[in-house]
């Protein structure tokens, strides 16, 4: 449209300045109406983001804190239920990304409650051989959108249970009650440590367990849980 009143205006010799700005004005604002529609249209919640852990964070809370949780009534133990079981109880599409030594497994589940829209990712490692080795659970911007792959746990109450009172929405006076003090803490996040030593089979190994909790304006937005076995 733009370039036929421009070829019209050029036939008919009405080559001033005036017309030279308007095309200009023109070519101007349609070009940032197209970048502001191509942006209007958020990704889609299908990938897990990264953890971002502190490698100088030092074991320090006493006793494991998560080893177990259930999804709308489904039992998911860390390190035991795999993901192809977790699959087939739940639904959903397993993802994958990364390469061989650090490839991630995942299955992406998203629903809500009375106080928003959240996701939460059952992830695998190669450190987890297969099996449920941590999960995210996070809160998400209103009109979010999520990717077919995501499974919709629809609106059944208590669809995410975890084994000590805390949920996303709690402040942070609640958090430390129900887990006690972090191994390291700021205003955006209570970071939790525990590690022991145990053998099997004549075999040593260190068992790790990793709570993080993600805070906005002192309100939890993400909770983060990990347990792994190395020897």
């Amino acid at each position: 449209m733009i370039e036929f009143f421009c070829v019209s205006l050029q036939w008919g010799h009405m080559r001033s300045a005036f017309c030279i700005a308007l095309v200009l004005i023109a070519c101007s604002a349609f070009a940032q109406r197209s970048q502001r529609t191509q942006g209007s249209h958020p990704n889609k919640v299908w990938e897990p983001p990264d953890w971002n852990f502190p490698e100088s964070v030092k074991a320090s809370v006493s006793k494991e804190m998560f080893s177990a949780f259930h999804v709308a009534g489904y039992e998911v133990a860390l390190e035991e239920t795999s993901m192809k079981d977790a699959q087939t109880h739940l639904g959903g599409e397993i993802g994958q990304k990364g390469d061989a030594g650090d490839a991630v497994e995942w299955l992406c589940f998203h629903g809500a409650d009375e106080r928003g829209t959240w996701v939460l990712w059952l992830e695998s490692g190669e450190i987890d051989g297969g099996y449920v080795g941590s999960f995210q659970w996070r809160r998400i911007v209103k009109g979010a959108v999520f990717d077919p792959r995501c499974r919709d746990l629809g609106h059944r109450e208590s669809q995410i249970k975890l084994p000590l009172p805390l949920a996303l929405g709690a402040n942070k006076s609640e958090v430390l009650k129900a887990l006690g003090e972090p191994s390291l803490k700021d205003d955006e996040q209570l970071i939790y440590l525990h590690e022991h030593d145990s053998t099997i089979s004549s075999e040593p190994f260190t068992t790790s367990n990793i709570v993080i909790v993600r805070l906005e304006n002192g309100i939890v937005w993400a909770i983060q849980v990990s347990k792994t076995s190395s020897s």
